[in-house]
């Protein structure tokens, strides 16, 4: 059991080492920047209230799984058809960087935006193992522990959403 001092220890150690890699795998899930910090805060509050449980061989992949679950909670919760969505906050926020208050170049904001809109267009089962693999570079076998999924239907998630991905911008690879 851990005392209350190195819990808060713990937790703040976990904040500091993978927030902004929670918060971006929200981000890119819901689409939703405010929601994302929400659900954010509400992973480091689950694993504070959870941590006892049991070990964690890779904090960050922990974290995210517990991510992912609330992204899914999100979407239950809010009855939303999520393959479609394209909001206006997306275009709000895609004008700044994430490190200071400094606007991209129109370029950057463009790419950053088609990007988003071909993930958004492909199918959740897809979209989560394509973010998961290719923005948090976690390994096949994480996802598929992640995610719930056999290793192989995780392989096979990541290549038909690559496989999309590459019809939508016109050079079908696959």
């Amino acid at each position: 059991m851990i005392n209350q001092k190195n819990r808060q220890d713990y937790v703040q150690l976990a904040i500091e080492a993978h927030y902004e890699d929670v918060y971006r795998f929200c981000r890119y899930f819901t689409g939703n920047a405010t929601d994302s910090y929400d659900i954010t805060q509400e992973v480091f509050l689950r694993y504070m209230k959870y941590m006892d449980s049991r070990g964690h061989k890779n904090l960050r992949a922990y974290l995210i799984m517990i991510a992912r679950n609330l992204c899914c909670d999100y979407f239950r919760k809010q009855s939303i058809q999520h393959e479609n969505i394209v909001s206006f906050e997306m275009l709000e926020d895609t004008g700044r960087d994430e490190h200071s208050s400094n606007f991209r170049t129109i370029a950057d904001c463009d790419r950053e935006f088609y990007l988003r809109e071909l993930l958004q267009s492909i199918p959740q089962e897809q979209r989560e193992v394509v973010i998961l693999r290719v923005h948090d570079e976690l390994k096949f076998h994480e996802i598929a522990k992640i995610t719930g999924c056999s290793l192989s239907t995780t392989k096979s998630r990541f290549r038909l959403g690559i496989a999309n991905i590459r019809k939508k911008i016109g050079g079908d690879y696959a």
